[in-house]
């Protein structure tokens, strides 16, 4: 990962706040129809999340994905059959806990992630020739987060409304649970005036961010994977490829203006990172005009770098 590393230095610190609320402002104006006479607008609940590991070799049986060479030496993807069955090999793959420690009371999930920072504001593309390398530590019970306030000094905060690890292990634990879970967290979070986004796409984020950047029980990820293929809009995508370059295999759900992907790595079935661009061209308003925002446009790019449960924040596992 020392490759990662360089890349920081050519880019400004940012922050995890600052990132979200940067992104937050961009995304509600994209979504925001430019005013037309005689029709107005219902706010509706949103929550905007997207963000979040190697590139494998693997073959898989039983029509599964794989990851084999060529003559040419070249990897080759073997499609896997449907987006069910994704959803079920991830389930099974994530019955075992992908921590060295057993998370407990106190204790605290360290990620690092690398993202794709914005191009300019107030455009909400993102620049894929350029990382930004973020570090947060999340309480286990999902509930407190501590990041970088960009000088260096962390800053422990309550989290923001939402659906926390604690949540979804209540039981009994079923995919048809936690997504009414989720969906209920997303119905229930206050919504930016003229959001008009599919709910859908809202919970598919939702479930990315909680992936990335909760510890979650192994019982509780498995159900996540299973409650994907259950969404409307969700599909599989053969080949993926998060901001750190690896391939991998993708949740991808596709609504009227985005298309929204969680990579997974094709052997293991872990959480890679996301990828999301617009898939039809839009007119947004912002402060400074109107603007337009071509189908093709990537909006978001991370890629989950480590994950690891700590005593307290500031350690690195």
């Amino acid at each position: 990962m020392d490759e990662i590393k360089d890349f920081r230095g050519s880019t400004p610190v940012i922050t995890r706040q600052a990132e979200d609320a940067a992104r937050a402002r961009l995304l509600r104006a994209m979504r925001e129809p430019a005013p037309a006479p005689r029709r107005r607008l219902t706010p509706r609940p949103v929550w905007r999340l997207a963000f979040a590991a190697s590139l494998s070799v693997a073959v898989a049986v039983g029509g599964g994905i794989a990851l084999t060479g060529d003559d040419g030496g070249r990897s080759v993807l073997i499609p896997v059959a449907s987006v069910q069955q994704l959803g079920e090999r991830a389930a099974r793959a994530a019955a075992t806990n992908p921590y060295e420690t057993v998370p407990s009371p106190g204790k605290w999930l360290y990620v690092k992630e690398t993202i794709a920072p914005l191009r300019e504001e107030p455009e909400p593309e993102v620049d894929r020739s350029k990382r930004t390398t973020l570090e947060l530590w999340n309480s286990v019970d999902g509930r407190q987060t501590a990041l970088d306030d960009g000088k260096g000094r962390l800053v422990i905060h309550e989290a923001g409304p939402g659906v926390t690890a604690a949540d979804l292990a209540e039981g009994p634990v079923t995919p048809e649970r936690v997504l009414a879970r989720i969906r209920a967290a997303v119905a229930e979070t206050p919504a930016p005036p003229g959001d008009d986004g599919p709910d859908e796409q809202r919970i598919v984020e939702t479930i990315s961010r909680v992936m990335n950047e909760q510890a979650l029980e192994p019982e509780v990820r498995a159900a996540l994977f299973r409650a994907l293929p259950m969404i409307e809009g969700v599909s599989v995508k053969q080949d993926a490829v998060d901001a750190a370059g690896r391939h991998g295999v993708a949740f991808a759900y596709t609504g009227r203006w985005e298309r929204f992907e969680i990579i997974l790595n094709p052997e293991e079935y872990t959480y890679l990172g996301t990828y999301g661009e617009t898939v039809a061209t839009r007119t947004y308003t912002t402060p400074a005009g109107t603007r337009e925002v071509k189908a093709g446009t990537p909006v978001v790019w991370t890629a989950h770098l480590r994950a690891g449960i700590v005593d307290e924040p500031g350690e690195r596992p």
